[in-house]
């Protein structure tokens, strides 16, 4: 009787939290010895910056397809975890009405609601937190664009000496394309958007046009309101911080979110209608139970 109420230990899924805290371990470790600064510079500031100072100088040296051609490469690189993202919150809205049910069923003991609601996303496969991923790898994406942009677009002596300083030495054509023309329809590249009207609002809008996509419909009354709410919000907020951002900032948000909502329409194409994930719920293991006997009664039979 004790060995039946002994639990069992997934090897696969031990294996996977030591190599997740091995990696936190090693990550800290790096950290402490080489410096977060020095991390953060070597890791995302220089190779953006030199990224940006060749694709200019081999792209008919024009800023805007600089920027145009970053994007696509960086949405490249992060389309796995925009899929998975799509993936999980579409398998999220399949389970809505069972969570609906666990919501009616333990109204009066939020405790067991969540404890319930993890147990059936676990189940299920799905992790409610994935659809952030995304937005949590651009972060220092954008604020290393930021940084980048206003670097490599410098152009009094001072700033051109800190260009300088990371540019990579093996990059020796930089000598011929400095100082960049930032200049793109009028507007300084580097500067925000002199209309504080047209960047903007295509920010906004096609931020808003992608998060309308990616939300899947709730049957959560609460969590549909908070849904709402961020798609409104979202698009305000960095169509807000576009008139303080440089004009080639804004410009890649534009192009990122176009991209993002393309890759969106596809996968939602290629992946068809959303399909409830299989649950071993109590009801299905005694429904299974219940099938399984008489099957093995009509056998004797």
């Amino acid at each position: 009787m004790q060995g039946a109420n002994t639990p069992q230990v997934d090897p696969v899924r031990v294996r996977k939290s030591l190599l997740t805290w091995a990696i936190v371990a090693l990550v800290v470790i790096v950290a402490s010895q080489i410096g977060l600064g020095t991390i953060w510079r070597e890791g995302i500031i220089r190779p953006l910056l030199n990224g940006l100072l060749v694709l200019y100088a081999y792209l008919g040296r024009s800023f805007v397809v600089a920027i145009t051609a970053l994007t696509l490469l960086l949405r490249l690189i992060t389309m796995p975890l925009q899929i998975k993202s799509i993936r999980s919150t579409r398998a999220s809205a399949a389970l809505a009405p069972q969570v609906s049910e666990l919501q009616k069923k333990y109204a009066n003991d939020k405790e067991r609601l969540v404890a319930e609601q993890q147990k059936l996303y676990k189940e299920a496969g799905v992790s409610p937190l994935s659809g952030c991923l995304p937005t949590l790898v651009q972060l220092p994406i954008w604020i290393g664009l930021y940084q980048g942009i206003t670097s490599v677009l410098a152009d009094t002596p001072v700033e051109l000496m800190s260009l300088g300083k990371n540019v990579y030495h093996a990059f020796s054509g930089v000598v011929d394309i400095i100082p960049l023309q930032g200049m793109f329809l009028g507007m300084d590249l580097a500067k925000p958007d002199p209309t504080s009207l047209v960047l903007p609002i295509l920010v906004g809008g096609t931020m808003y046009v992608q998060n309308k996509m990616l939300t899947q419909p709730s049957g959560d009354p609460q969590q549909a309101s908070m849904n709402q709410s961020m798609q409104l919000m979202m698009p305000l907020m960095f169509g807000y911080f576009a008139t303080q951002f440089p004009a080639g900032l804004a410009i890649y948000f534009v192009i990122s979110n176009v991209v993002g909502t393309l890759i969106q329409w596809l996968v939602e194409r290629m992946l068809g209608p959303a399909q409830v994930p299989a649950v071993a719920t109590a009801d299905n293991k005694r429904k299974e139970k219940a099938a399984n006997g008489s099957r093995s009664k009509a056998g004797k039979a």
